[in-house]
């Protein structure tokens, strides 16, 4: 016995409506996972950015003893940025149309550094009234002279950092390992080659 089928409608349109069955249930399963994806990236974040030579010289003192930072509080300034950092993570939902063009878009810092810059963790109150903004420095102006007719010389024990002092003679700028630049600084690092782990979150949840 011969059986024969016969399609009605053109390939077209069946492609069609297959698109739009598929477009449907992708755009359901995003926003569904459209927050957890966001959480996932700003852990991650976080972490590369903390894992950063300039946030780890904070943390055990030799860095934030030549910016002059009173003795603990590089935790909070550390804290600061990684919450500034994780705050300008969106995650931007384009519905998917019928030809199946839509989908994820993450935003993360403006190339300004606008947030970051305008923390208050990010300055050095230093004698007379000044203000070094050494996070400005780390991110824009590293290679930049700060001071003159001084040097840092680190002393264990001495200065409010507990980790040095200034002495005259010389001059002083971020030391060149953590001078960064608009395009070259911690963040930039930080976020440089991650595309693959970012995909994989969004397969891992969207799968």
């Amino acid at each position: 016995m011969k059986i024969s089928l016969k399609t009605i409608d053109s390939l077209s349109t069946i492609q069609r409506r297959i698109n739009v069955a598929i477009a449907k249930e992708v755009n359901v399963l995003i926003n569904q996972k459209v927050t957890h994806i966001k959480n996932k990236v700003k852990d991650l974040a976080a972490s590369w950015v903390m894992a950063q030579p300039e946030m780890i010289a904070l943390s055990n003192n030799t860095l934030a003893a030549e910016l002059g930072l009173v003795f603990g509080s590089a935790a909070s300034s550390i804290e600061a940025i990684a919450t500034s950092v994780q705050g300008a993570i969106n995650v931007k939902v384009t519905k998917v149309d019928n030809k199946l063009q839509g989908g994820l878009t993450l935003e993360f810092l403006p190339s300004d550094f606008a947030s970051l810059l305008g923390l208050t963790q990010g300055h050095t109150r230093i004698k007379d009234g000044g203000d070094l903004h050494w996070l400005r420095w780390l991110l824009l102006e590293g290679y930049k002279m700060i001071v003159v007719n001084y040097h840092f010389e680190a002393k264990a024990g001495e200065g409010r950092s507990r980790g040095g002092v200034m002495t005259k003679g010389g001059s002083w700028r971020i030391p060149p390992e953590y001078a960064g630049t608009e395009d070259d600084n911690f963040i930039t690092r930080a976020f440089s080659g991650k595309e693959k782990e970012i995909t994989q979150v969004i397969k891992a949840a969207l799968s």
